[in-house]
């Protein structure tokens, strides 16, 4: 049995830098890892098989058995992989759950199959199954152009306090969030406006229409923000973020999160530059893996 980290990621600013005719954005972003991670059991098969501790996102329905299925036909592999998802970072957050899950699967299949594609080259595969996924392939904290795929090294220090994850009791679709962005944009220049030469961390574009789609994520943010100077939102929300200058502060603030049912789920640890996978040795003995 293999077991391999996914982490969650947090978009440390989100700028909307662009909106095309087909619904797609552009976005000017940065991305980073938190300790808050699933974990994928990885075994030796014949067949594909997917399963996860939330039974109705396991099987072919799951992003996971999309990508290694798609992988399998590209480079005409006839083994397979029974994998277990262990799901410990929420669905509907803004962390990028599914996309890390699958993101690890690709690296460990690239591997224990044989492939040994690059970086690039397993981004360029991946980017058409979700956005999210190439900022886990890169394995370092990044820089996002374009439709997330374009992505540099992250050439700041990261925050060094310690860093809280928080999210509500209830998530937020990314379309429908993105939607209502697309509906406040009543000018064609306003996109233009908002541009940041510089972004600062906090800054989120989407966090407006996320307050207003869901309440839950206006108040999280309002309570948060009279505690520390520094929080925002993460994506498409709905988890926010926090920075403090202890574990000890991040925790009492974590308590009082759940106590006043602002949050259904919290995280306290550290911001991490890079991925936990990078770290990794992947094996698996076994002659299915050789078919």
């Amino acid at each position: 049995m293999l077991i391999l980290p996914a982490p969650a990621k947090i978009n440390l600013f989100l700028h909307i830098t662009a909106v095309y005719d087909n619904g797609m954005h552009e976005l000017d972003t940065a991305f980073a890892y938190s300790q808050a991670c699933d974990q994928l059991h990885i075994e030796a098969s014949d067949q594909l098989q997917i399963t996860c501790s939330q039974p109705h996102l396991g099987g072919e329905k799951n992003l996971v058995y999309h990508v290694l299925q798609a992988l399998r036909e590209k480079h005409h592999i006839k083994a397979g992989l029974r994998i277990h998802i262990d799901k410990h970072i929420p669905e509907q957050a803004g962390l990028g759950g599914g996309s890390s899950d699958a993101a690890t699967a690709i690296m460990a299949a690239n591997q224990l199959w044989g492939i040994d594609a690059s970086i690039d080259e397993l981004i360029d595969f991946a980017t058409p199954f979700g956005a999210d996924i190439p900022c886990f392939l890169y394995r370092k904290a990044s820089l996002a152009s374009g439709i997330g795929a374009s992505l540099v090294d992250y050439p700041h220090a990261l925050p060094t306090q310690t860093l809280l994850l928080a999210r509500p009791e209830s998530g937020l679709s990314t379309a429908e969030v993105f939607n209502h962005f697309d509906s406040t944009l009543t000018t064609p220049d306003r996109l233009a406006t908002m541009r940041r030469d510089s972004p600062s961390i906090g800054e989120n574009d989407l966090e407006a229409s996320a307050c207003k789609l869901n309440p839950d994520v206006a108040q999280l943010l309002i309570f948060l923000r009279q505690q520390t100077e520094t929080a925002w939102m993460s994506g498409s929300g709905s988890t926010c973020v926090a920075l403090f200058d202890s574990h000890q502060q991040a925790n009492k603030v974590s308590d009082a999160l759940q106590h006043r049912h602002l949050a259904s789920w919290t995280h306290v640890g550290n911001i991490c530059d890079i991925h936990p996978m990078q770290r990794n040795t992947i094996s698996l003995s076994s002659d299915k893996l050789k078919e």
